[in-house]
């Protein structure tokens, strides 16, 4: 009985162990497995939302909304890479095949259109159809198309791209629908993202759209506030250019053509022009000539232009005639002009103004462009004023050449007088010394004796000899002086110079009856001159001093330290001089009225010793008072020790 119970119980037990994996088999394990095949499914489309959407934008034109399309029909066809993509786009009634993305036999027709009632209902619902065969329907015209690509099941997703562009339609095709489940998501995720996408493209077009227009706006401001700028900026330009043709005017330059050259540059520099010249009026030809220092224009090309009043074909020549004027957009296409010279000139925007100074013209100013259409009406405006500045400044200009020309010539005139007078001193030393010779020795008495009319007859000759050899002299040393002399400079004591010159004029000063003293301080800081030339100043001073002083006269000569100069004076307690003859005492040949015929000299002693002073970089000067004497000052500029220097 046991045994049966047992053999019962393995027997059941056999049995449910057999009816536990009949069941598991049968129920179980497949659902396993779709559990599985579910959670990886859904782990592959979790990673394509996540990897598409990690590259999703919003365009910024519409042109790069189909860059984005074409990226997620790539990453589409990268899950399912059996599967036939392709994009078709609806334009007048049409299918045109914009995109695929397959494996083909055959190269296929993009773009070219297709007719399929599919396609269209699919586009009006708004909804995906499913063609587990398309042969079943009616897909005419798709036919070769679908070959190409193997298709014979098919999905079609229509999506909106943005606005205004045409409908789009994607149609994923396989061999067989079994690829149809798992693609149902990703096409209605790609077909919701790229609608999505649309919208907020759109909406950013449609603000892109409203910035460009408030930026168009604010340019539109900004222009007109840009256009004022400009214009407060052409007139500060304007002043300033007018600021700078003044001061030109009245620098030190008085060169007429460098003057005007100046000038017609800065007119060149404000207009920003090519072409700048003044054609003046030539009395003498009755022709404008195009004067020196035009602006871009060749010394040979100025030279080829002249023309004459009586041809009024010239814009140049009316304007002269008319003293209005003239500007032209194409003076190359211009009848009203001569275009030879605007093509020899290389111009075509064109200005021309009178140059007038009150009632008489001078001439016209041209101011050319190469560029067309250049000028305005403001500029012709601000260069009439400028040329009626020219018109006084080239006035200024010309007088001042004529007056250069002059005083050029006087100098000639001078130079050759000086030349003269040194020639004629050279030639009248030598028969002098001569003469002198002679004398000395018959008053000698070596060739005879002489009565007492003859003595006194030579002595006369031989005053007159010595005066005439001291004016040949005095003539010698002014022309010397007058010329490029060089000084032999050394460190000299003024007060030994003092008092060997006092020493000299004393047998001189005692026949006159003059008392001569020295009261230059010995110690007197040296000077840089030179010995020979300021001994001659000193005695020239002294000389004068004891001649025109007169009998009983007191004459010193003193010497003072007054910071860099030491100064050295000639003083005496004479007559004086008038108080409008002092400022003529140092002039070549001047002799003072009163003592022109009492007092024998040259009038040329003050002038060599003021020119001396002046070679030494020093300073000479009188003080007198009439009938208070006469003091003759020169300063000298210390002579600097080697560590000053």
């Amino acid at each position: 009985m046991l045994q049966e119970l047992v053999g019962a119980g393995a027997l059941g037990a056999a049995g449910a162990f057999g009816a536990y994996w009949y069941l598991k088999f049968r129920d179980v394990l497949p659902k396993e497995s779709a559990l599985r095949a579910s959670q990886k499914a859904l782990a592959d489309f979790t990673t394509f939302t996540r990897e598409t959407m990690e590259r999703a934008y919003a365009p910024e034109q519409p042109e790069h909304y189909g860059d984005i399309t074409n990226y997620y029909l790539i990453k589409l066809h990268k899950a399912f890479p059996d599967s036939s993509i392709l994009l078709f786009e609806k334009g007048a009634g049409q299918w045109r095949l914009v995109n695929y993305l397959k494996h083909f036999k055959a190269e296929p027709k993009l773009l070219t259109s297709y007719k399929w009632s599919a396609l269209d209902r699919s586009s009006a619902e708004g909804e995906l159809l499913r063609f587990d065969d398309v042969r079943a329907g009616d897909y005419a015209g798709m036919e070769e198309l679908f070959s190409i690509f193997g298709v014979r099941s098919a999905l079609m997703c229509p999506f909106r791209p943005a606005a205004g562009a045409p409908e789009r339609l994607i149609l994923f095709g396989a061999q067989s629908p079994a690829l149809f489940d798992a693609a149902h998501p990703y096409l209605r995720f790609v077909a919701s993202q790229l609608s999505s996408i649309s919208k907020v493209s759109d909406k950013l077009f449609s603000l892109k759209k409203e910035a460009d227009q408030l930026k168009s706006e604010v340019n539109a401001v900004v222009k007109e506030l840009d256009v004022a700028g400009s214009r407060l900026i052409q007139r500060a330009k304007e002043r300033k250019a007018l600021y700078e043709v003044v001061t030109k005017a009245a620098g030190p330059d008085k060169d007429a053509q460098s003057g005007c050259s100046s000038i017609l540059n800065i007119v060149a520099k404000m207009m920003e022009a090519d072409v700048v010249a003044t054609l003046l009026f030539d009395e003498s030809k009755n022709e404008l000539v195009v004067s020196p220092g035009a602006y871009g224009i060749s010394d040979e090309d100025r030279m080829l232009y002249s023309i004459p009043v009586s041809n009024q074909a010239s814009a140049s020549v009316r304007t002269f005639l008319s003293r209005k004027p003239f500007i032209t957009e194409d003076a190359q296409d211009d009848p009203d002009v001569l275009t030879r010279y605007a093509k020899l000139w290389e111009i075509h925007s064109l200005m021309i103004v009178p140059i007038s100074l009150h009632d008489r013209i001078i001439g016209v100013m041209r101011v050319g462009s190469r560029r067309k259409d250049f000028f305005t009406p403001d500029q012709l405006e601000f260069l009439s004023i400028i040329a009626d500045e020219l018109a006084i400044i080239i006035e200024m200009f010309t007088l001042y050449e004529n007056l250069s020309r002059t005083a050029q010539e006087l100098g000639q005139l001078n130079k050759m007088k000086d030349e003269f007078l040194a020639t004629v001193s050279h030639e009248l030393k030598t028969p002098l010394t001569t003469i002198k010779g002679f004398v000395s020795v018959i008053l000698s008495g070596e060739v005879g004796p002489l009565n007492e009319q003859q003595t006194n007859f030579l002595n006369v000759t031989d005053q007159s000899v010595n005066r005439l050899t001291s004016l040949i002299t005095n003539l010698l040393d002014l022309s010397r002086l007058g010329g490029k002399v060089e000084m032999e400079l050394g460190r000299v004591d003024l007060a030994e110079l003092v008092r060997v010159s006092v020493s000299t004029m004393l047998l001189k000063a005692k026949e006159g009856s003059v008392d001569l003293r020295n009261e230059a301080p010995r110690g007197l800081p040296q000077v840089n001159a030179d010995t020979r030339w300021i001994s001659q100043v000193i005695d020239n001073l002294v000389i004068n001093a004891i001649k025109y002083a007169g009998k009983g006269a007191q004459v010193k000569v003193t010497g003072v330290e007054k910071g860099e100069v030491v100064v050295v004076c000639v003083e005496d307690n004479g007559p004086g001089i008038p108080a409008e003859e002092q400022k003529l005492v140092f002039d070549k040949f001047y002799r003072g009225r009163t003592s022109v015929n009492q007092v024998p000299g040259t009038g040329l002693g003050l002038a060599i010793s003021k020119s001396v002073v002046e070679k030494h970089g020093g300073k000479i000067w009188l003080e007198s008072k009439p009938g208070k004497g006469c003091k003759f000052c020169f300063a000298l500029p210390v002579a600097k020790t080697p560590k000053e220097g």
